[in-house]
């Protein structure tokens, strides 16, 4: 791969305007959307798995037919490598800082630096060996990486029905929608741990939607007693992905509150925790500290 452009410096959106540094948002197994808000997670990401950014939107001709190619090729590495996508559209400020002066855009994330691939459509034919090269150059770079990368991967069940529709309703924005439908699945799956997951994803998009995290942050700063002021910091914080920091808020709450303040923490915290996934190591931890400081 040649670099036409140079290394590409993300300084400049790793605190974006009317934001602070947070990461990313619930991102699928081999896929991220990009928004400032969880870019400098990617960031820290590529520094154990090499990432292909594609800048991208709804207008570009076969945009959809590539970014499909994309993730099928993706998935056969089976998380060697990771899809990362930008909606040109939505992140102006985010392929502004990429230097984007066409669409499609198809990048490379290694080690926290940006290399431009191509600004084109690439032919499906043509993205495999793409992908290789993107493997044998991060392992060039001391990176380790799943052991069989790049053979297929088995082909993943299909979801169910009302998953589907949840993932699709995220999609559109249609927030209600797919609560609707992950409720809906609960209610026939009640043990379904990624519709527990998705349904308390949803629920906390809803109660940050629209919200600063600057002035959330100034208002619990400067108003320390007021519960929801500290449940939305935490909240935010849980969106961008400093779980620690959402937990550690959350828990610190405890010491000394009243019942009806440690039920409304308790709450919270298990809806979080829901979120990270019981797989997550840091849920582990925080559920001990919570049942020590409840009981």
């Amino acid at each position: 791969m040649t670099d036409p452009y140079g290394i590409i410096d993300l300084s400049t959106l790793k605190q974006p305007a009317g934001s602070e540094e947070s990461g990313s948002s619930t991102p699928a197994q081999h896929e991220v959307a990009v928004t400032e808000q969880g870019l400098e997670q990617i960031i820290a990401d590529s520094q154990r798995i090499p990432t292909l950014l594609l800048v991208t939107s709804a207008r570009v001709p076969d945009g959809e037919s590539f970014l499909a190619a994309l993730r099928s090729a993706v998935d056969a590495k089976g998380g060697a490598v990771r899809l990362a996508t930008v909606d040109a559209d939505a992140q102006q400020r985010v392929a502004a800082a990429l230097r984007v002066q066409q669409l499609p855009t198809l990048l490379l994330l290694l080690l926290g630096q940006v290399q431009p691939i191509v600004q084109s459509v690439l032919p499906a034919e043509e993205i495999s060996a793409l992908l290789d090269q993107v493997v044998q150059v991060a392992r060039q770079q001391g990176m380790e990486l799943p052991e069989g990368a790049g053979e297929q991967a088995p082909p993943e069940e299909p979801l169910p029905e009302l998953i589907a529709q949840a993932y699709a309703a995220i999609d559109q924005g249609d927030l209600e929608g797919a609560q609707s439908a992950f409720s809906k699945h609960l209610t026939e799956n009640p043990a379904d741990a990624e519709a527990k997951a998705g349904l308390a994803t949803v629920s906390l998009m809803q109660r940050t939607q629209g919200q600063d995290l600057n002035g959330a942050r100034e208002q619990a700063a400067q108003h320390p007693e007021n519960l929801d002021a500290q449940l939305l910091v935490a909240d935010l914080d849980m969106l961008g992905g400093h779980v620690d920091d959402a937990f550690a808020r959350l828990l610190d709450l405890l010491r000394g509150a009243d019942a009806e303040t440690k039920d409304t923490v308790r709450a919270r915290l298990l809806d979080l925790f829901e979120v990270a996934g019981p797989n997550d190591p840091r849920v582990a931890p925080a559920r001990k500290r919570l049942a020590n400081l409840l009981f």
